[in-house]
């Protein structure tokens, strides 16, 4: 059985090609890392929609099953990952040794207004689009990554209000229940995230199985402009903290 391995799991909007880099990354350390596609994202005609949030904990439970033949299992997420990751882990779908969360999306900044009307608006129209809030100005301070994620054919740029209420749903479950997360578990945020606020870290920073790092002059991709080595640094470190290299 190989010692550790890891699944890499994309943000909102994206896919897992954007991630390869990590995925590398973990591999070089000797980490067996995988990634996946999660529902609504990838090389699909229709993205940007879900029916039911039960679909990402079916795909992240077939995904984790990559990690069958490890002995220690990670997974590495970002943003709307750490979502889904931290409601499977609550909901008791997989049971992973650590956690590596980037900018975890437990809050966002979409109109208060909006929230509320998702779940009427879901009944009624559910397939209604809402703009994504990833601009130009707010994804990455490295003008190249932002460029790349503006010209990448598997970016979307909406989502069904359908959607939308599954990951308000989803956030209440995660924040309601925050405080039962006993695994290992490193957090980083970068301080100027307009997409994903960090206070939204604010419960899960307080647990003692935690470990918390705010990223300085950063925007929400922390791994994706000049942090990414400080970031991979502070991983790297705990990751030896806790002996899985």
């Amino acid at each position: 059985m190989t010692n550790s391995g890891a699944l890499v799991v994309h943000g909102l909007f994206e896919h897992k090609g954007r991630h390869q880099d990590n995925v590398n990354w973990l591999n070089n350390l000797g980490i067996q890392a995988f990634s996946i596609n999660l529902p609504g994202h990838g090389d699909i005609k229709y993205k940007g929609h879900i029916e039911s949030w039960n679909e990402n904990y079916e795909a992240i439970k077939e995904g984790f099953k990559l990690l069958d033949s490890v002995e220690k299992k990670i997974v590495f997420a970002h943003s709307y990952g750490c979502l889904v990751t931290l409601s499977a882990v609550l909901s008791g779908n997989i049971k992973p040794d650590y956690l590596i969360l980037s900018a975890p999306h437990f809050a966002d900044n979409y109109p208060k207004f909006i929230k509320n009307l998702s779940g009427t608006l879901a009944k009624i129209a559910p397939k209604l689009r809402a703009p994504s809030p990833v601009t130009k100005k707010n994804i990455s301070t490295d003008p190249q990554v932002v460029e790349n994620y503006f010209k990448d054919p598997l970016v979307f740029r909406s989502l069904t209000v359908n959607f939308g209420n599954e990951i308000n749903k989803a956030q209440t479950f995660v924040n309601e229940n925050i405080e039962k997360l006993d695994t290992p578990t490193i957090v980083l945020h970068g301080e100027n995230d307009a997409i994903v606020p960090i206070s939204g870290c604010d419960e899960i920073k307080k647990l003692n199985n935690v470990t918390f790092i705010k990223v300085e002059n950063s925007f929400h991709e922390i791994l994706n402009q000049d942090t990414r080595p400080f970031v991979l640094s502070e991983i790297y470190n705990w990751l030896k903290i806790q002996e899985i290299i």
